[in-house]
């Protein structure tokens, strides 16, 4: 059982940083600037297509990602759970970049990741009322890394490069403090409140609450 939470988060933390790094910081770029060009504040239609399909393709590796990361604990379809992440990420993005605008779009991308995670784990987890908060809490510092290393990256370097250069180096120090966020804090998360196959019962029960003769 050791062997196989040791594989788990050896495979979550490498999951997670090729997916963020590989998906997010080059495909996304790629697929949403490389097509349609440089864009201003409202997007044409080819280009809100475009951005959204890039995002389809982020979440639909992270999802492959996770769950055959997932299968080592326990029996998993390889896109199991992938449809609020098709529907909710793209458009939490979105609300993001139409009400308050760049850095919110990020922003509210990474907390409906987290949101959906915190929601489909919780079985998965030893205490899920403790794991809820945990989750948020994790993409909400990825956010905020990605934001703040990213922005300044791009205020301080990149804002003067050519085109497709620009948005490759801006999406890859957003995604990469990112994905360090997500993997390592995780990994601490995981190795304490992940349910293995062969665990006590005991430890497997969520926050049993005590008697109140026991409290006073």
């Amino acid at each position: 059982m050791e062997s196989a939470k040791k594989l788990f988060l050896k495979n979550w933390v490498t999951g997670n940083l090729a997916v963020y790094c590989g998906a997010l910081g080059l495909l996304h770029p790629l697929i949403a600037h490389g097509f349609t060009g440089d864009h201003d504040k409202l997007l044409t239609t080819p280009q809100f297509i475009m951005h959204t399909l890039s995002l389809f393709v982020f979440v639909f590796f992270l999802v492959r990602t996770q769950n055959k990361t997932l299968q080592i604990v326990g029996n998993r379809k390889t896109l199991a759970g992938i449809w609020p992440f098709l529907f909710f990420t793209p458009w939490a993005f979105w609300l993001g970049y139409y009400t308050l605008f760049v850095p919110f779009d990020i922003l509210f991308m990474f907390l409906s990741i987290g949101i959906i995670n915190a929601i489909q784990l919780k079985p998965l987890v030893k205490f899920p009322t403790k794991w809820v908060r945990q989750c948020i809490g994790v993409y909400f510092l990825a956010a905020i890394a990605g934001i703040f290393i990213g922005l300044g990256a791009f205020l301080l370097f990149y804002k003067n490069l050519p085109g497709i250069a620009r948005d490759l180096a801006t999406w890859l120090s957003i995604s990469s403090p990112a994905a360090l966020v997500v993997a390592y804090c995780f990994k601490k998360i995981l190795k304490s409140q992940l349910i293995m196959p062969g665990d006590n019962e005991s430890d497997s029960v969520p926050e049993q609450k005590l008697p109140l003769s026991k409290v006073a």
